[in-house]
């Protein structure tokens, strides 16, 4: 997690919250193991009210707040702060726990600065299978911002684990307590600027039910390739993603993890629900929520809409589209099979020669891979000078926790 200025200083930013299983499983030995990791995590970070905030809180039957992200400023008094928590001990109620940071921890009065662009991280360190549901509580810290590691140890459900983090890859499985020791490794990390393309792009998909699960892999893979080829990083092209059916869903802000490969497996585990076709109100809600400073969208940054769609909205798209274009944002709409024509016209920029791409077939989306791409590419040029972190690693295996690019 780290914040760059324009003179290639860097200082580390970001809210982290550990939550940490105090279940009856746990031996107090074992206890011991995560405090003493918890404080060699600490150690490793620039903490400050101005740079890294670290809360804390421990499930079992019942969620405890240890300490929020606004009560320990510096180091030392952290460090005292992790030494003195009790072990709990009681159930596994891990959902219950993540709702729980949601409402209590991820907030302003709790001393979250997502409002100011900081990362917001949640840590989620278990032993059993929950006795609740993790998906939806999961989905919901995802919706809002916060980005999810889960570090599992001993038999557990690895499924679960997968459900809890943002993508496999945040995913991490131990054999037992002493030996979260040995997976930390902080590397000291060093600076390169260089020039950089620039830009804010989000997809607009249609999951509706016309479109069938087998077709919505082929929009998969076809958001997959564009992406592939394009310069993906929170310092130069940032990615969006909403799926609409008759509601919508943020599968990933602006400031959400920005690496290729992250996007990708996020893509790739992106559900499938079915329903209608309110394209209009996605719009909307991609102007309102995505495009949006407080979710990662930049000031002065060329801002570029893709609508991917196989049918007419059950609702109009006259009125959002003009706002989404209004409001600076280039609109691309590519229609599939039923997509009606003159909607695609109606939501996408003139030309629409240049903005408007149909095909009859799902299949056939991959002959506009790279025409789509280079359109995308060539007409928004925009560079800047990038700072980047060149690497700063969770573990030995390479699950990454503490990379965070973010631009002032």
């Amino acid at each position: 997690i780290f914040k760059f200025h324009s003179q290639c200083e860097n200082a580390t930013v970001g809210d982290i919250v550990f939550l940490i299983d105090g279940s009856t499983s746990i031996e107090d030995k074992s206890f011991q193991e995560v405090r003493t990791f918890l404080s060699n995590v600490i150690r490793g970070l620039d903490i400050g009210p101005n740079k890294v905030r670290v809360g804390l809180a421990q499930f079992s039957d019942d969620t405890y707040q240890e300490f929020l992200l606004n009560e320990h400023m510096n180091k030392q008094s952290l460090l005292n702060a992790v030494r003195q928590v009790p072990h709990r001990k009681g159930g596994t109620l891990t959902g219950q726990a993540l709702e729980f940071l949601l409402e209590e921890y991820f907030t302003k009065q709790a001393g979250s600065r997502a409002d100011e662009r900081v990362p917001q991280i949640a840590v989620v360190i278990t032993d059993g299978d929950s006795s609740d549901d993790v998906s939806e509580p999961a989905r919901k810290l995802r919706n809002h911002g916060v980005l999810l590691f889960s570090i599992g140890v001993g038999q557990i459900n690895q499924e679960e684990l997968n459900k809890i983090a943002s993508v496999p890859r945040f995913r991490l499985n131990i054999d037992s307590f002493d030996a979260l020791q040995k997976w930390l490794t902080i590397d000291t990390p060093f600076i390169e600027c260089k020039r950089a393309n620039v830009a804010d792009i989000v997809f607009i998909v249609d999951e509706s039910g016309s479109i069938k699960e087998a077709n919505f892999q082929l929009m998969r893979t076809f958001l997959s390739s564009i992406i592939s080829g394009l310069e993906v990083g929170l310092a130069r092209v940032r990615l969006g993603i909403v799926t609409y059916n008759e509601m919508q869903t943020a599968q990933l802000y602006l400031n959400t993890f920005q690496t290729k490969t992250d996007i990708l497996q996020l893509i790739n585990f992106m559900p499938y629900s079915g329903g209608g076709t309110n394209t209009g109100a996605a719009l909307d809600f991609t102007l309102k929520n995505i495009f949006n400073e407080k979710r990662g969208s930049r000031k002065g940054v060329q801002k570029v809409a893709v609508v991917v769609t196989d049918g007419k909205s059950q609702d109009s798209v006259v009125v959002p589209a003009a706002t989404l274009r209004r409001a600076g944002v280039t609109v691309y709409a590519v229609g599939i099979k039923d997509a009606n024509e003159a909607e695609l016209r109606e939501m996408a920029t003139s030309p629409p020669e240049k903005h408007v791409f149909i095909v009859d077939s799902f299949t056939q989306l991959k002959s506009l891979e790279q025409t789509l791409q280079k359109s995308i590419r060539n007409e928004h040029k925009q560079q800047l000078i990038e700072c980047k972190q060149k690497k700063s690693a969770f573990d030995k295996k390479g699950i990454l926790f503490l990379k965070w690019l973010q631009r002032h």
